[in-house]
């Protein structure tokens, strides 16, 4: 019964979470006309572009998906390259288009992985390493994005950016460290969390220690063997991320030195962390076009941009997606099993 009511109240939190934010990105892009942006200059941009273009973009976001597989392959031994883009298509489907929709695309890839012959262990493990080493990417990206504006000398000023990147890395850093096993300064500090949150009424603290030390728990020995494709594939994947970006402001006819692109992409990313709206929706984009403006690039072009950019790694997920979750239940259907891993 407790737990019952812990459950609704978590419910009840995320949801007034959502109602929250929807206001707030109304009120943010509304405003952005004060800072120079017009959505009518944006969307005529953008019915300018090409279908070469287009495909060309496509492309490159394809590609970018495709060595997220290295990722995906290197934390749960045995799946394949095409199954582990299907994993990606579909929980990112899911995700993107229900309201705190991580939860059911995850269920979705624990049906779909132990169809194919893994255990709940293996999946366990893969969500675990999977999300450990993407969310490190995301916290390490600001950090380098503020010591590329520092070498540039486009930083003012400089300190409170700082101040919020390097906690940020920090905290990207003990997560892979503790994937290694050297998981002690990461307990430690959940240990004081968990001491801090216990004070607040409604908010259950005490057992988050031993919450993630069971998660870590078989992670180690994995993460030693396939560090290498891990960081590899994280690293294509963010690249590949950057080329699709400065695509997108090339393709609205804007041109962004190598650091104010590095910062919009590193906005972009960590605010998807923020796992308020479906996919991040709103929140991204407007702190990434904020970024961009505050970094002196054009306001409608750093706009239509940003909206072509989403259109391919938010929107265009739903559909592709959807389409591979169909394929999977039709191969289902006709009994087509593989291999246990």
């Amino acid at each position: 019964m407790e737990r019952t009511a812990t459950s609704r109240r978590g419910r009840l939190r995320r949801l007034g979470l959502l109602l929250a934010a929807v206001p707030v990105v109304i009120w943010a892009g509304y405003h952005l006309g004060e800072a120079g942006a017009s959505w009518t200059a944006a969307w005529a941009s953008l019915s300018d572009i090409g279908w070469r273009r287009l495909l060309l973009l496509g492309t490159v976001w394809l590609t970018g998906l495709w060595v997220h597989t290295f990722v995906l392959d290197a934390s749960l031994p045995g799946l394949t390259h095409p199954r582990a883009l299907t994993l990606n298509l579909s929980g990112s489907a899911v995700a993107n288009l229900l309201p705190l929709g991580g939860v059911a695309g995850t269920v979705l890839n624990l049906t779909m992985v132990r169809g194919w012959g893994h255990t709940n262990r293996d999946f366990a493990r893969f969500v675990v390493v999977s999300k450990v080493w993407d969310v490190a990417a995301r916290l390490l990206l600001p950090f380098a994005a503020v010591l590329a504006l520092l070498a540039a000398g486009r930083l003012h000023p400089w300190l409170p950016w700082l101040g919020i990147t390097v906690p940020a890395a920090l905290a990207g850093g003990l997560l892979v460290a503790a994937s290694l096993g050297r998981s002690r300064p990461l307990l430690r500090l959940v240990t004081l969390a968990s001491l801090a949150f216990r004070t607040i009424p409604g908010v259950r603290g005490a057992a988050w220690t031993d919450a993630v030390a069971a998660l870590l728990d078989g992670v180690e020995e994995l993460v030693r063997r396939r560090w290498r494709p891990l960081t590899a594939g994280m690293t294509g994947y963010c690249v590949s991320e950057g080329v699709l970006l400065w695509l997108c402001l090339t393709a609205v006819g804007l041109t962004v030195p190598v650091p104010v692109l590095l910062a919009g992409l590193a906005a972009a990313r960590a605010l998807t962390l923020a796992a308020v709206t479906p996919g991040g929706a709103g929140l991204v984009e407007t702190g990434a076009i904020a970024v961009l403006i505050g970094l002196g690039t054009d306001p409608t072009g750093a706009l239509a941009g940003v909206l072509l950019f989403r259109g391919f790694v938010f929107a265009a997920e739903i559909p592709v997606g959807g389409l591979a979750v169909l394929l999977w239940l039709a191969t289902r259907r006709r009994g087509i099993r593989p291999n246990p891993a």
